[in-house]
């Protein structure tokens, strides 16, 4: 007797195991679909192969226009606008720590950036990371605007990078020093950048850098030379007297400052009687802020003076409110209190002039550009 294997079962075939037998359905199962309006809630459109690099704005405007068409929608005045800005112009980076991976990131894109202002306002900028920000901006050639001020930038490696800035890039038009420490050494290096510069920055702000006369002396030597720069702010630094009459002739030899700032820094009637010189000289200084000094009938006297001459400054920033001159010890109180009586009215009166000179520059200065007159010569007298 012979074992038949299960090839010789005709048409036989074994059984499963167990494990891999279906199990019995207990009752009949129905599967249903909704109809297709019901099912279909959208659809996608198809990818088009473009190289999105040749696409024009006005391309990718009709394509949007075009998909807002097909989608029954009407296209947003938003988006449209965005669409019509072709690239970043400005960007905001301020009370953000940009240390030295997010600044190396940043020099990057500004290799072959766009922008045209850059606020960078308490960053911590300082030290390496303002390295490697300058590296990159000394070959940028979009950058106009440059705000650094609340950074800690001292006067010696980053002032260093500042001057080397200046050197190698003349397209930066406004730069913003504000509540650094340049001081009077950080000074000298910016002013040998702008030495080299025939076109190039326009307005200067190192308001607050711990800079006194010392440093003072660095920017007379290179004021004369400069071409380009139109407001220059010095504000809130200790320059006192001494100060104003280092820059009082290097400021007659200039040719292009239009605005000067000298807010709060320490100079007396004194002081103002060196810049009502330069102002009976100067045919282009427009505006002047001499606010928070120890001004007084002798300084107000000199500079409404000067304003008989001068027809370009149309703003002189003054304190509002007379202030007390000194007391002389000689003098009995009755006498003195009349003297003061007088002294205060009379400054009163030179305050209101000098406001009223200045409101005919500016009136002067509109009709002069509406007709084209001439502008009258420095010294031709009201």
């Amino acid at each position: 007797m012979t074992r038949r294997s299960d090839s010789d079962n005709d048409g036989e075939t074994s059984s499963p195991s167990p494990s891999w037998r279906p199990k019995k359905c207990k009752g009949e199962k129905h599967v249903s679909f909704p109809p297709d309006e019901e099912i279909v809630s959208g659809f996608a459109e198809r990818k088009d192969t473009i190289n999105v690099d040749s696409l024009t704005l006005a391309e990718v405007i009709e394509a949007y226009k075009r998909s807002c068409d097909r989608h029954q929608v009407e296209p947003k005045p938003k988006i449209l606008e965005q669409l019509e800005s072709v690239c970043l112009l400005r960007l905001d980076v301020c009370n953000v720590a940009l240390l030295q991976y997010p600044a190396q990131v940043l020099s990057r894109a500004l290799l072959s950036s766009r922008l045209t202002v850059l606020h960078l306002q308490s960053t911590c900028l300082s030290g390496r990371p303002l390295f490697t920000l300058v590296a990159a901006l000394k070959s940028n050639r979009a950058l106009r605007e440059l705000y650094l001020s609340n950074n800690n930038l001292n006067s010696e490696q980053d002032s260093m990078q500042l001057g080397d800035l200046l050197r190698y890039n003349s397209s930066i038009t406004t730069l913003d020093l504000s509540n650094n420490i340049i001081a009077n050494s950080g000074l000298e290096e910016i002013c040998e950048g702008l030495r080299v510069q025939t076109d190039g920055l326009k307005v200067l702000i190192l308001w607050n850098n711990q800079i006194t006369n010392n440093g003072l002396v660095h920017l007379a030597k290179v004021l004369p030379v400069l071409k380009t720069l139109e407001t220059l702010n010095l504000g809130e630094n200790n320059l006192q007297n001494r100060g104003i009459h280092t820059l009082r002739e290097s400021l007659m030899m200039n040719h292009s400052l239009l605005q000067l700032g000298l807010e709060h820094t320490h100079f007396t009637c004194e002081g103002a009687v060196a810049l009502a010189e330069f102002l009976a000289e100067s045919r282009q200084i427009q505006r002047l802020d001499v606010r928070e000094n120890e001004v007084r009938t002798g300084g107000l006297m000199a500079l409404s003076l000067a304003l008989r001459i001068n027809h370009s400054l149309t703003s002189l920033d003054l304190d509002h409110t007379p202030k007390q001159e000194q007391k002389a010890a000689a003098v009995n109180s009755d006498s003195l209190t009349l003297a003061e009586d007088f002294l205060m009215e009379t400054q009163k009166s030179l305050l209101r002039e000098i406001s009223e000179l200045c409101t005919g520059n500016a009136a002067h200065h509109r009709i002069a550009a509406e007709t084209e007159l001439p502008w009258p010569d420095s010294s031709e007298t009201r």
